[in-house]
């Protein structure tokens, strides 16, 4: 995300306030900075979130195996992530990992990269990474979702660097907000944080995830949508603790959006939906 001094609001026309915008100055707490262990603890699941980003925003490649070998990010998330799905994840990363050599070199990458392509580019497994698919009825992509996040990054001086080629609400845009807050040191920044992934975040991405999980065919891209899923949980608790605002609801998905171990539907442009 790019830093810019343009703040706008989204008029959607409807005349509603959907409040999907940061709080009003009147609403929120008083600008204190963070206590020193609690922003320690949010700079930490920053760093951890930022790996996560990393395995959504572009291709894994030689360099990024080489990196999460060395850096032991299997035992570093089952450190973090309680509970038996936590556990679960850091093992599918785990073992994901232990497929790949030591030191890959691109060929061994290329079967881990067409699967993660069916995922952020093709659409094959119907499962997008954009929020606005999942977030309407109608399943489409650029929808006021969208602009809503958009409303976010503007307060924070931030946007997108090509909307076209990757939407706002993508996965990975919502992800680095988050990440952009957490370092930001303030309670006004960590409750933003907690309420962005309340409105934002948690109705659509853990579905996201599983849905990769049960469907990609390579280890690694099944084990990044289970990892992204369950971290995201963890993390939303992490906030409210910090923070000393407890979570809020998250609202429901408009419509049925079950993981099946069926085969998944394929993506055929222009008569299904924008899976």
């Amino acid at each position: 995300m790019a830093e810019t001094t343009k703040a706008a609001t989204h008029d959607c026309g409807c005349g509603a306030d959907h409040h999907h915008g940061p709080a009003e100055e009147s609403a929120r707490p008083e600008p204190a900075k963070l206590s020193p262990e609690g922003q320690a603890a949010l700079t930490a699941a920053a760093e951890a979130l930022g790996l996560i980003i990393r395995l959504h925003d572009r291709e894994p490649d030689a360099a990024l195996v080489r990196g999460l070998k060395q850096a032991e990010a299997p035992a570093l998330f089952a450190a973090i992530l309680a509970g038996e799905d936590g556990q679960t994840a850091a093992a599918a990363l785990a073992e994901a990992l232990d497929a790949l050599p030591d030191d890959p070199v691109e060929a061994d990458m290329d079967l881990v990269a067409a699967a993660w392509a069916e995922v952020h580019i093709t659409h094959g497994l119907r499962a997008s990474p954009n929020g606005s698919v999942w977030m309407t009825v109608e399943s489409l992509e650029r929808q006021e979702p969208m602009f809503a996040v958009r409303d976010w990054y503007e307060h924070y001086g931030l946007s997108t660097p090509d909307w076209r080629r990757r939407s706002d609400d993508n996965i990975v845009h919502e992800l680095q907000f988050v990440q952009h807050l957490l370092g930001q040191g303030t309670q006004v920044a960590a409750v933003d944080a907690g309420r962005f992934m309340d409105l934002h975040v948690l109705p659509w991405v853990p579905e996201w995830g599983r849905r990769v999980a049960a469907r990609a065919a390579e280890p690694l891209v099944a084990a990044s949508g289970l990892l992204t899923a369950t971290y995201l949980e963890g993390l939303r608790e992490l906030i409210a603790q910090v923070s000393g605002v407890r979570r809020g609801p998250v609202a429901p998905l408009p419509q049925a959006q079950a993981v099946t171990p069926d085969e998944p539907e394929r993506f055929i442009p222009g008569v299904a939906e924008s899976w």
